[in-house]
């Protein structure tokens, strides 16, 4: 797994911090693993919107600083991720590690966001964050009232379990 988040992490430092002379101690991972989980989730229903990849932008914004050309440099190695279809116990063990609960929470309120912004939960992208959902032990009440909360702010108010 180190490999690959190595490659990534390489692929960044040296398209968006080539004229940088601490490249050594910039630490990607989390921002990559947290992109990867919700570009998943986007492509899950075997479509990716551009309401999608402007939520991801907004979600990996929300917790990172990111220049333009960082955040594009970003969003390529997320494909890239993607496109290998890692395994999400990796990526997930990466972005929880430091993670509280409530932290993890917010990531699974942010996962709905991406899933529902086309006003549509597909059970694939359902099915899927339920499956990071275990993986950040996140109990099941917390699982249901995530997926309300977001459905309600998103519009699609009907609860399907």
């Amino acid at each position: 797994m180190s490999g690959i988040l190595d490659k990534f992490r390489n692929t960044i430092i040296s398209s968006v911090f080539k004229d940088s002379k601490k490249t050594g101690s910039i630490n990607i991972d989390d921002k990559i693993a947290l992109g990867v989980i919700l570009w998943a989730v986007a492509e899950a229903d075997n479509r990716i919107l551009d309401k999608e990849t402007e939520q991801i932008k907004e979600v990996l914004l929300k917790y990172n600083s990111f220049s333009e050309e960082e955040l594009s440099a970003v969003l390529i190695s997320i494909k890239q991720a993607a496109e290998e279809r890692v395994d999400l116990y990796s990526f997930t063990s990466v972005l929880t590690k430091d993670l509280n609960y409530q932290a993890k929470l917010s990531i699974l309120d942010n996962l709905f966001r991406v899933a529902c912004i086309d006003k549509d939960l597909a059970e694939s992208e359902l099915e899927l964050i339920r499956k990071v959902s275990n993986l950040f032990q996140i109990s099941h009440e917390d699982f249901i009232d995530s997926k309300i909360k977001v459905k309600k702010e998103i519009g699609l108010d009907s609860p399907s379990f």
